[in-house]
Order: structure tokens, then sequence, then C-alpha cells
């Protein structure tokens, strides 16, 4: 939610910017094109970032689930015996 609300942002203040600046067509087009690569660049990046984070949590996540299922079955077989 709060990257939409980012990339909505800078969305609206990059085109307020292109159109109230005093530049010519071709030197508008430039500016465009090298903003969209900047933020393309820049959205690509925060979902690596992103996408790693998710990955890493969701490792960990495996590691204490497997991690309790171990200690139930211990447990488990260890009431068995009693």
């Amino acid at each position: 939610m709060h990257i939409q609300s980012f990339i909505r942002g800078v969305s609206i203040g990059f085109i307020l910017g292109i159109l109230f600046a005093p530049a010519s067509g071709d030197e508008t087009r430039r500016k465009i094109s090298r903003k969209a690569s900047n933020i393309k660049g820049t959205v690509r990046d925060t979902y690596d970032t992103v996408s790693d984070k998710v990955g890493q949590v969701k490792n960990k996540a495996n590691e204490l689930l497997n991690k309790g299922k171990n200690e139930y079955r211990d447990l488990d077989s260890q009431a068995g015996t009693i």
C-alpha cells in the first residue's frame, strides 16, 4: 500500500513538473524518457528488495515450522513411552 502511494505521488509530481516546465517538445520527450527510465529502475530495485525480504521471511517461517513439528514429534514420542 505504501509503495503504491509513493509511486502515485512520484508520478503525479513528475507529470505536473513536465506540464509546467517551459521546454521544447523534443526536450520534454527526452526528459520524460530519462525520468521514466529512472522510475523503472527505482521500481525494479524496490521490487527486488521486497522480493528478497519476502523470501527471507518465508525461509525463516519454514525453519520455525519444521522446528515446531520436530519438537512436537519428540514430545509425542516421549508421551507415548510414559
